[in-house]
């Protein structure tokens, strides 16, 4: 039963989205704004208590309520605004601030056949920050235990603690600290995955594997096992190109620890620098009477001005 349910809701939601997307926009609508409260986002085993998650609520509430002197949250017409906070489920193994996710959601107003106002708050299109979350959702995963993951090439530091991977990933954080993440050596990703791979339970598959593993391994020149490792295309995803993604882990000692859990330490989020792209793309949703029209104004308004005002926040 409930999964009949659940398939039904799904069917009715895309429906929905589908009939919003042909129907016409109401771009003159004044629009709402809230936060969707609750200080139940951290799983138990985080270990955080009611009085940390209260302070950590008011912190969000400082990050939205920044955000939110953008002008198209300023504005609000077409759309109803929401901020949704989200609990992240995994724990890192050097966790310490609380984490969350925090979901701007743009509900666009739309005009039905039958003349109903309605606004789409089936997932409607969101922009998403995250807090104290230091390995970042735009990294590529390479172990869990130990906690390693593969990040962008290509880095910047705009300024004194906004750096951006890949010119869209943004990490805002506190520079006077110790690095947020190290390099993994070329000796650390391979003793990873030789323990990954003794625990296959097929030993034929198991020797074949291991026995390209070591291959691999002995083919490193000595000298170069206590470089960065890189992720490769080798069987072992391991190697030293400076021009492959590096394979990083999170330095416990970038956390401030004399800092309440309930303080931000670390931001990140995407923000798309590509203007023309984001012009076209804002035009070609206002045409096709898109739900995601108002996400893409708030994208293309996006600009370093926001980054900057998030900085000031970061605990000291």
């Amino acid at each position: 039963m409930k999964n009949y349910l659940f398939l039904l809701s799904l069917i009715l939601a895309l429906v929905t989205s589908s009939n919003a997307q042909e129907l016409p926009l109401i771009l003159d609508k004044p629009g709402t704004f809230e936060i969707l409260r609750r200080t139940d986002y951290s799983m138990p085993d985080f270990g955080f208590t009611k009085i940390e998650m209260t302070a950590n609520l008011q912190k969000i509430t400082d990050v939205v309520n920044t955000i939110r002197k953008n002008p198209v949250l300023t504005e609000m017409k077409g759309f109803d605004g929401r901020a949704r906070i989200y609990t992240i489920s995994m724990k890192d193994e050097h966790s310490y601030g609380v984490p969350s996710r925090i979901s701007f959601e743009f509900a666009s107003w739309y005009r039905m056949k039958d003349g109903r106002d309605v606004r789409g708050l089936i997932e409607p299109p969101e922009w998403s920050v995250y807090i104290n979350a230091m390995q970042p959702g735009w990294s590529s995963g390479f172990s869990r235990k130990p906690d390693f993951f593969a990040v962008p090439e290509k880095k910047e530091t705009i300024e004194p603690g906004i750096d951006v991977y890949d010119g869209e990933c943004y990490v805002v954080y506190n520079p006077t600290r110790p690095d947020y993440w190290l390099p993994v050596t070329v000796k650390e990703a391979f003793d990873v995955v030789f323990a990954e791979n003794r625990k296959v339970p097929d030993q034929i598959q198991r020797n074949y594997v291991m026995e390209y593993l070591n291959a691999e391994w002995e083919a490193i020149p000595e000298g170069n096992r206590n470089k960065p490792a890189t992720l490769s295309g080798m069987v072992s995803r391991v190697g030293t190109d400076p021009t492959f993604p590096p394979i990083m882990k999170v330095n416990p000692l970038y956390w401030d620890k004399s800092l309440p859990k309930s303080a931000i330490q670390f931001v990140y989020f995407r923000m798309i620098n590509n203007r023309p792209f984001l012009k076209s793309k804002t035009a070609e949703y206002l045409q096709k009477n898109s739900i995601s029209y108002h996400l893409a104004r708030f994208e293309e308004s996006l600009d370093m001005t926001m980054v900057r005002s998030l900085v000031p926040l970061i605990g000291k």
